[in-house]
């Protein structure tokens, strides 16, 4: 009975050694379609703060005559970062489809605050 004991505690015992020393779950691999959207995001972020920063320099002048900008402009900021979190979120999510809609929506929404910053 006690050697019976013996081999139920050792086999539990050895059993669960492999366990212990498996290698951890490995992470999904990471697709050459998620590290273009990725890529994507970086290159509108970039282009966004860039313009961002243009339209605090000019608030910052409009704001020293009294002015401010207007405000179809400072919303368009607000839905470009929208969009950009939006994008980065389904990128966490690894959905790209989401993804790909967000920054071509935002990739639309720069480009109507460069036509608006460079008009």
């Amino acid at each position: 009975m006690r050697a019976a004991r013996i081999a139920l505690a050792l086999a539990i015992t050895c059993g669960s050694v492999p366990a212990q020393n498996a290698p951890p779950p490995r992470a999904p691999a990471v697709t050459r379609e998620m590290r273009e959207a990725r890529h994507r995001l970086v290159l509108i972020q970039t282009r966004a703060v860039a313009y961002f920063h243009s339209m605090d320099s000019i608030e910052e002048r409009l704001r020293a005559q009294g002015m401010v900008l207007h405000p179809e402009t400072v919303v368009l900021r607000v839905r470009i970062e929208a969009e950009l979190g939006e994008a980065r979120a389904a990128l966490d999510q690894d959905d790209l489809a989401t993804a790909g809609e967000a920054l071509d929506q935002a990739q639309a929404l720069v480009d109507r605050l460069a036509a608006k910053l460079e008009g």
